[in-house]
């Protein structure tokens, strides 16, 4: 993910593996991708998405924390 991110000119989005909130920090601060999905981790109802901001946000991510 962060060759792709460093190397294209456009946005990077992580798609696939993500099973904790912790995964989707990794791939935006480590990876340097600009988006995350999380879909699985949301559906399958193992976290909700204010868990997933509030963890994100909490690692100094900026996030929309009202919705």
């Amino acid at each position: 993910t962060r060759l792709l991110a460093t190397e294209l000119t456009i946005p990077v989005v992580a798609s696939g593996g993500a099973g904790t909130p912790e995964h989707v920090r990794e791939v935006l601060q480590e990876g340097g991708a600009h988006a995350a999905l999380a879909a699985s981790m949301v559906h399958f109802g193992d976290y909700s998405v204010a868990q997933i901001k509030e963890h994100l946000a909490a690692a100094g991510i900026s996030v929309r924390l009202d919705f």
